[in-house]
């Protein structure tokens, strides 16, 4: 999908942190959230960060006190924060890698500090830096993990909460799909659940996401136990195990 523009449109900004890109069971789910948001009038962007260069925050704060809101590094970074800068809701795509984020997702993440003042605040708990721009972007997560069961996905999501709540932005949707290898059979078993991702999409731009929307998202498509037994005979063929 590329660039959608037009007065008075919803923009929605995406990045996939798949390092498998086009090819990856996250960019199934992820377009089928966009195509919603396309067909219900926004214009949408997908950017794949594996594409991107982007280097590591060396921690030296130039964002903050030599070059407010510039990072000194001369990598992709600043391009992609320009795009944020015009977005009406951003989209974040990861596969679940060691219980969180991919390290693409998690250096992106990192380099958003230039979005940030150097002040803090502190109100009801909670300490945050303002916000450069009064533009507030609605934020949705797409996950997909290997294992059955959501509750791989707990720090993930606490995470995001927690980004949003610091940006003082809110975390809209959380879109997971674990047991994410079944999304890739013919027929695929989370049809169901792909249409309502879809249906997500389209509801974002029209209002809100429905509670039953997510709901069937997270309508389960799998049953955990033959799925790990299919699973592991499938890594017993690929590793020559006889046993």
């Amino acid at each position: 999908m590329g660039e959608r523009q037009g007065e008075g449109r919803m923009r929605v900004l995406a990045f996939n942190s798949s390092p498998r890109k086009e090819k990856g069971v996250t960019d199934i789910v992820l377009r089928r959230f966009l195509k919603g948001a396309e067909d219900a009038g926004a214009g949408v962007e997908l950017v794949y960060l594996a594409d991107k260069r982007i280097e590591d925050c060396r921690g030296c704060f130039t964002c903050w006190f030599k070059t407010p809101g510039k990072g000194c590094i001369n990598d992709d970074m600043e391009e992609l924060l320009g795009k944020m800068r015009g977005a009406d809701a951003l989209v974040y795509a990861t596969p679940l890698y060691t219980c969180s984020m991919n390290g693409i997702m998690k250096r992106f993440l990192d380099r958003m500090l230039p979005t940030a003042e150097p002040y803090q605040e502190y109100e009801e708990g909670v300490c945050r830096h303002p916000r450069r721009s009064e533009r507030k972007p609605r934020m949705v997560l797409v996950s997909v993990a290997g294992f059955p069961g959501i509750r791989n996905f707990d720090p993930l999501v606490l995470t995001f909460e927690r980004l949003a709540e610091v940006g003082g932005l809110e975390l809209e949707a959380k879109l997971l799909f674990p047991a994410s290898p079944a999304l890739m059979r013919d027929p695929c078993p989370a049809e169901r659940q792909l249409e309502a991702v879809g249906r997500a999409g389209r509801e974002l731009v029209e209002g809100r996401i429905s509670p039953y929307t997510l709901e069937e998202v997270h309508r389960p498509y799998v049953e955990a136990a033959s799925y790990v037994e299919e699973m592991n005979q499938l890594f017993r063929t690929i590793c020559g195990d006889k046993g």
